[in-house]
């Protein structure tokens, strides 16, 4: 018998909606063919230098919650060491050898932590100006229904008597159709948690994302309106994600399911090694 999925993140949602084979490889890989394809899974430099760039920025506010500051050189050593150890640990096999490259990942890194450090509300947290926040690790699901729901925001601050929370997007995609509803799942976060309020107008919500060499910031007021909209879209996510695995179950035949509409998408990719569109027909 299949095993259903039950959960669902932004992360789950975002591979699944571009492409159902690597979804698949990702969270139903339950049997050993499939199982030898994720070993061998490859890891874009970039991705690596995004993914340090983030774990970077939650250090320093782990240390600025301590009043530990960093200076300019702390941080792009950080973001250094932090590169370096992550390519090294996906990428013994892959890593850019010449300096130019490693380079340009450090200096890129740097300078996106640096532009969000000067974003707004990640200025006013550093100066003080904002006194009661904290920051969270998507790591730990909440209930809705019969699914788990991986929702926290990344910081959560209050001013006067609104509650603001904010999730942080270090390298978006271009069209975000559904990003209101998207950021309204923190609501369901802050109902679990007995420390916030149980009122939608009580909240501002954030969503802060790197596009295009820049931070954008989305904000609103949400509503019970959208919130019902958001409890529509966890569960006819998960009812489509479960219909893809009736579909793998039934054939086994992981090549068989649809993929990527761009290639694009396929640049960056983990699975791109062994995936049929990346095959190039012999002449």
């Amino acid at each position: 018998m299949p095993e259903y999925v039950t959960e669902w993140s932004l992360t789950r949602r975002k591979i699944f909606t571009n492409c159902a084979r690597r979804f698949t490889l990702k969270y139903l890989n339950n049997n050993k063919q499939t199982k030898e394809s994720v070993r061998q899974k490859w890891h874009s430099a970039w991705d690596l230098m995004i993914v340090s760039t983030r774990e970077v920025f939650f250090d320093w506010l782990r240390d600025l919650h301590r009043d530990v500051i960093w200076t300019d050189k702390v941080i792009y050593s950080n973001i250094r060491f932090k590169i370096i150890t992550n390519l090294y640990k996906n990428n013994p096999n892959n890593t850019p050898t010449d300096n130019k490259s490693k380079n340009r990942l450090f200096t890129n890194g740097y300078y996106r932590l640096k532009a969000l450090m000067h974003h707004n509300v990640i200025k006013k947290i550093a100066r003080g100006q904002i006194k009661e926040w904290s920051f969270h690790e998507r790591t730990n699901s909440i209930s809705f229904g019969h699914l788990d729901v991986y929702c926290s925001p990344d910081i959560v601050f209050r001013q006067g008597k609104k509650w603001h929370l904010v999730r942080l997007n270090f390298q978006s995609e271009h069209k975000q159709p559904y990003l209101d509803l998207e950021l309204t799942t923190m609501l369901l976060w802050s109902k679990g948690n007995q420390y916030l309020p149980n009122l939608e107008d009580k909240f501002i919500i954030y969503g802060i994302s790197f596009h295009n060499g820049k931070w954008h910031e989305k904000q609103f007021k949400p509503t019970q309106k959208i919130l019902q909209e958001t409890k529509q879209l966890l569960e006819k996510d998960v009812h489509q994600m479960n219909l893809l695995v009736t579909q793998f179950y039934r054939t086994k035949d992981i090549d068989a399911l649809s993929l990527a509409k761009s290639k694009n998408y396929c640049k960056r990719c983990p699975y791109i090694t062994n995936c049929p569109i990346n095959i190039v027909p012999l002449l």
